[in-house]
Order: C-alpha cells, then sequence, then structure tokens
C-alpha cells in the first residue's frame, strides 16, 4: 500500500501562487490607498489656498475704502468654517492696524497649516497690493471618504484574488495536472494487471513530450521484456540440455569407473579361477588313470599312494585358489553394490577404504606405483560407503591419469583423523607432479580437464566434489606445489545429513 498524498500537487501550486498573489494585491491596494490619500490632502489644501484667494479678492475694495466693518463682516462669515480657526488681515501700510478674528493664539495654530494670499487693488490700470490675508486652516485629510474607497477597492481586489486563483487552479489542473493524473492511470494499471496501456495525451508542449517518451519507453520496455522472456526459454533449455549432458557424463563417468573395476576384478579372479581349472583337469586326468589301472587289475601299491597323494595336493590348491576367488567376488560384490545403491548404512571407514582399494589394486598391480592406507580402525560411519567409495576412485583415478604422468614410482597415502564433535578428516596425498595455481582454481569446476580427449572428461572432481558437500555433507579443498604432489582433504561427518540426497546425481 502506498502511503497517502499528504498535500497534492494543486494544493503545492496554490500555496506557492496564492501568497504572491496575496502580497501583489496588498501592494496595489496599499498604493491606490496612498495616491488616494495625498490626492485628498493635495485637493483639501488647493480648497484653502483658493478660499485665501476668494477673500483677498472680496477685500480688495472695503481695503481700499478703509471700511474696517465691511471687512470685519467679510472676515466673520469666513470664520464660519469650522476648518479655519483664525483669519488676519494684514495691510501694507503699517500705520493701520491688522484685523484678527478667531483663536489666533499660538498654541491654537500651531496645529494648523498657514494660507495667505494677497490682497490686490487696480488703480487707474495699475495693480497695487493693497493687504494679504492669512488663514489658519485644519487641512481635511477626508480619512472618511478615502476608507470607503478603500473598502471598495480590496472588495474588487478580493473578488480579482479569488478570481485569479480559481482561474489559475483550473489552468493548473487542465494543463499540469489532467495529464499526471493519466499517466498515474497507466502506472496503476501496469501495476493492478501487469500490462502497460499508453497514455492518450497530445500536446507541444513540455508535459506532451514527456508523455511522448513516456509512451515510447513503454514500447521499449515490452520489447525488451518479450526479447528477455525469449532469452530466458532458450536458456532454459538450453540450462536443461546441459543438465541432462551433465548428468548423462555424470552416469558415463560412474559407468567407466564401474567397468574399470569390473575389468580389475576379472582379471584377479581369472588367475585363481585358471589354477583351480588347471588342477581340476590334471586331477580329472589322474583318476582316469587309477580307473584304467584298476578295471585292467594292474593296479599296484605304489600307484594308489601316488594318487591319494596327488588328489591330496590338487584339493589343497584347489580350497587356496577358489577361497581367494570367493574373497575376492565378495569384496566385489559389496563395492558393486554400495556404488550402484548407494543406500545408507553403518560402516567402517577402513573396511571400505579397504574394499575399493582391493577392487583398484588391479590397476597398478604391474606397474611401480603403490598405494598406502594408514586409516585406522574403529572410524564409524552412519553414511552412504557407496558415493565415498566412488570419492576415493576418483581421486585415485584422477592421479592415476594426471598425477603420476612422468613418475617412475608413484606412491598414495590415504589417512583419516578424528577431529572431534562427530568429524574426520580424510587425507589421499601423493608424490605426483601436481597441479599449478590456475589449475588448482578451475579443479572443481565441470568439463574442466588437462586430459580432453585423452581419456579425461572433466567430471571426476567435479563429482567428488557434489558427492562431499552435498550426500556426504562435508567439505572437500585441495593444495598442491607443482611438481611436489597434491593432498586432498576431505573433511566429513561420521553421520551424514538426513535431508541427502542418496543418488549422488549433480
Amino acid at each position: 500500500m502506498h502511503e497517502p498524498v499528504r498535500f497534492s500537487l494543486s494544493v503545492r501550486f496554490l500555496l506557492l501562487v496564492l501568497p504572491v498573489l496575496f502580497v501583489a494585491s496588498s501592494v496595489f491596494l496599499a498604493v491606490l490607498a496612498y495616491n488616494e490619500l495625498n490626492n485628498a490632502e493635495r485637493l483639501s489644501r488647493q480648497v484653502s489656498q483658493d478660499q485665501a484667494a476668494r477673500v483677498a479678492y472680496l477685500l480688495a475694495e472695503p481695503v481700499w475704502q478703509f471700511s474696517d466693518t465691511v471687512s470685519v463682516t467679510l472676515l466673520e462669515s469666513v470664520l464660519e468654517d469650522p476648518q479655519i480657526i483664525c483669519i488676519a488681515l494684514e495691510y501694507e501700510r503699517s500705520t493701520r492696524t491688522p484685523i484678527r478674528i478667531g483663536d489666533c493664539s499660538e498654541e491654537a495654530i500651531g496645529q494648523t497649516e498657514l494660507f495667505w494670499s494677497p490682497v490686490n487693488y487696480t488703480h487707474q490700470g495699475n495693480q497695487l497690493q493693497i493687504g494679504k490675508v492669512y488663514l489658519h486652516t485644519f487641512v481635511d485629510h477626508g480619512w472618511h471618504t478615502i476608507a470607503k474607497e478603500v473598502l471598495q477597492l480590496a472588495g474588487l481586489v478580493i473578488m480579482l484574488f479569488l478570481a485569479l486563483a480559481l482561474t489559475t487552479a483550473l489552468a493548473f489542473r487542465w494543463t499540469i495536472l489532467r495529464p499526471l493524473d493519466r499517466v498515474f492511470d497507466s502506472l496503476r494499471y501496469y501495476q493492478r494487471t501487469g500490462q502497460r496501456q499508453p497514455v492518450d495525451w497530445s500536446t507541444t508542449d513540455e508535459l506532451g513530450l514527456l508523455i511522448t517518451e513516456y509512451n515510447e519507453s513503454l514500447k521499449r520496455q515490452a520489447e525488451s521484456e518479450q526479447s528477455a522472456h525469449s532469452a530466458r526459454e532458450m536458456a532454459e533449455d538450453a540450462l536443461q540440455n546441459l543438465k541432462q549432458a551433465q548428468e548423462g557424463l555424470i552416469q558415463a563417468e560412474k559407468m567407466a569407473s564401474l567397468g574399470s573395476l569390473v575389468a580389475g576384478i576379472a582379471h584377479e579372479i581369472n588367475t585363481p579361477v585358471g589354477n583351480s581349472v588347471t588342477v581340476a583337469s590334471s586331477l580329472h586326468e589322474n583318476t582316469r588313470v587309477f580307473r584304467e589301472a584298476l578295471v585292467n587289475g594292474t593296479l599296484k601299491r605304489s600307484s594308489l599312494d601316488q594318487y591319494l597323494d596327488n588328489v591330496d595336493e590338487a584339493t589343497g590348491i584347489l580350497e587356496r585358489n577358489l577361497h581367494r576367488a570367493v574373497e575376492q567376488v565378495s569384496n566385489f560384490k559389496q563395492v558393486a553394490v554400495d556404488q550402484t545403491s548407494s543406500q545408507r548404512r553403518v560402516f567402517d571407514l577402513k573396511e571400505v577404504v579397504d574394499e575399493v582399494m582391493y577392487t583398484l589394486r588391479p590397476r597398478i598391480k604391474h606397474t611401480p606405483h603403490k598405494v598406502t592406507v594408514k586409516i585406522p580402525a574403529g572410524i564409524q560411519f552412519d553414511s552412504f560407503p557407496g558415493p565415498l567409495g566412488q570419492v576415493v576412485t576418483n581421486c585415485f583415478n584422477n592421479t592415476l591419469l594426471h598425477g603420476f604422468e612422468g613418475v617412475e614410482a608413484g606412491e598414495i597415502v590415504i589417512d583419516a583423523e578424528l577431529l572431534g564433535e562427530g568429524r574426520v578428516c580424510l587425507t589421499l596425498t601423493d608424490n605426483g607432479i601436481g597441479m599449478k595455481p590456475e589449475q588448482l582454481k578451475k579443479a572443481f569446476d565441470p568439463f574442466y580437464t588437462t586430459k580432453l580427449g585423452k581419456g579425461g572428461s572433466g567430471l571426476g572432481l567435479h563429482l567428488v566434489y557434489n558427492i562431499v558437500s552435498g550426500i556426504l555433507g562435508g567439505s572437500v579443498q585441495m593444495s598442491s606445489e607443482y611438481g611436489s604432489g597434491l593432498t586432498v582433504k576431505l573433511e566429513l561427518p561420521t553421520s551424514a545429513p538426513d535431508q541427502a540426497d542418496p543418488k549422488g546425481d549433480v
């Protein structure tokens, strides 16, 4: 489940845009109010100045005629304006006393603004300045009027602000969110069904180009997945074929080992059996001669004694040779049964290795090489003697095929040591030519061999590794210095794991 979106893109966009619009609207409203205030103050001052000029114009004739009564009356009428607190008339001739009406104290007029105008009179075509009129007036800022206008403007600005916000939101929704929603629907459809659905959107702006690229990527991904699916099927088929070929080669390797075992045992059994046949034939001939002498009546005491001696000697020879053949067949039978059935049983390690080596000795009987087994008796295993014998056989064959090449008198030493905690280290050491470091790294790889086409399949040590690490539940390590022999160390549990596959196949 995806986490819910805390703020949608439109809300984030409006949270960024609306403050800007609000600040712009507020600045616009403040500038408008400031201008209105300045205009109101300027208009109020202009009105006061015009009023002073009108009063000066009206006073021109009374001042010229020295009619102070008329001048006072006119000034008192002007003082009826509540914004004017003091009005004064000063004459150009210092001999005349100025007229002041209203509160003309310094404290009162200190809070007002002064407006004045000259009193001019035209006499015989000449304009003469005969006095000055002073108005001390409170300037009307027109706060009430301005407040009403500002409120009206504020209402218009708010409406404009809301209209801009709504228009911006709708435009953002139409141009940005709608194509993104379609892309999101396409992605959710893919997550739900696993099928890619192109986005139906065609514009020439950046989002249109982005969606076009998205659709192209969907197409390329579908083609890539199809190619990958085909390649995976081909790889799986190739892997299956490889596994089948590998299993066939492993079985062939096992059968080759068993065939070599049978050939060696057949050769060994052939000697005592051949001796027994020869002795039996000789005994049969002596019996025939004895019978003829007995029938003809020519049997002598000496002939009887000689015949009995021959019989005694022949039976002794037959007994020894047949006993030897029986022992060889028994060993071969046990090894063959173990290697073909791979049944789990309790066995003594020394006995199993001795039986295996007994079947393998014919391969080196007529060579200068020898095998020495130093395994102490009494090491009990509850495991699979067949796979273990296969491991020993493969290591033995690997040494004969590769290790003793060019070696006049090779020796293989097989030893075992108890490690404690139910584990045994089985070591196979030879004094052959050893392996190079690059060869040692690849020794357990399947199909790796230095004798390709010369009797090597490259599966001997690979089979050793799989049997030891799989069926027997142990580990195998190889160490060698080129020219100084090879050591194979098998660390095995005395009790094989229960989950082991008794077939021993890779």
